[in-house]
């Protein structure tokens, strides 16, 4: 006797699974739309560019002659006094003003200019400064701007704002001093640069829908080092810094 017929083939459902399709067969002109439509996306959307943009210090020719025709040349620029009453952290690193490395100088776009210096003391404690402003043209000119600062105990950059704007024409000396001895001020070390304000509305009007490191290579190239200085050292530290000093010393060389 034969066994009853199972209303169900054993491999009718598999075959059934078999044959659903998974997706739907593209079309030729599908596959040529297709291409177009990630061809004019390609074009159209907007490229994200990870290389940082060309930074070159291009100093100001008129800047560069006063600096060398009227600095005193008793006075030191840029590197300053070594202290021997504080203690570096590294040897190698002393107090330092972030200046360019020849003209140790440059152009500012705005009256109340930023200065920048390195602190490299070990202290336990904010340390005690004086900031001041005055006319380069004479080592015995008094200073015009004179104020307290307080420097981080810590080593790093550090950033020293004007409390009011310049109003003096010309090349002006800014200086640093670090008091740690009240008494003999001869011990305490300072550091120096030059500075003249040049207002420039056109360049600050074309820097204004920029990025900062676009304002700042803007600014580098049109002989404003310190307000590109402000704006690498603001937003990229000492790498940021370290690369406009450099940009300062390969533009000397190669010409």
């Amino acid at each position: 006797r034969s066994p009853p017929t199972s209303p169900i083939e054993p491999n009718a459902t598999l075959r059934k699974i078999r044959s659903i399709p998974l997706q739907p067969r593209m079309s030729r002109h599908f596959h040529l739309h297709l291409l177009r439509l990630t061809t004019l996306l390609l074009l159209t959307t907007p490229q994200i560019s990870t290389i940082a943009a060309p930074l070159k210090y291009v100093p100001d020719p008129t800047f560069s002659v006063l600096s060398r025709k009227g600095t005193p040349k008793d006075i030191t620029y840029g590197g300053g006094k070594r202290s021997i009453c504080l203690t570096r952290a590294n040897p190698e690193r002393g107090l330092r003003a972030i200046v360019p490395t020849e003209d140790v100088g440059g152009l500012s776009a705005t009256t109340k200019p930023t200065f920048w210096i390195y602190q490299p003391y070990i202290s336990q404690t904010p340390l005690a400064g004086v900031l001041s402003v005055r006319v380069a043209d004479s080592y015995r000119s008094q200073p015009f701007i004179k104020v307290p600062v307080t420097l981080p105990a810590q080593t790093g950059l550090v950033r020293l704002q004007l409390p009011r704007s310049i109003d003096r024409p010309g090349m002006l000396a800014w200086t640093l001093t670090i008091v740690c001895d009240e008494i003999s001020l001869s011990r305490n070390p300072f550091v120096s640069g030059l500075v003249m304000v040049k207002p420039n509305p056109e360049l600050l009007q074309r820097v204004a829908g920029l990025s900062q490191s676009e304002r700042a290579v803007e600014f580098a190239r049109a002989g404003y080092w310190y307000d590109a200085l402000d704006l690498v050292a603001t937003t990229e530290g000492e790498i940021g810094v370290q690369r406009l000093m450099e940009s300062d010393r390969e533009l000397r060389i190669e010409n």
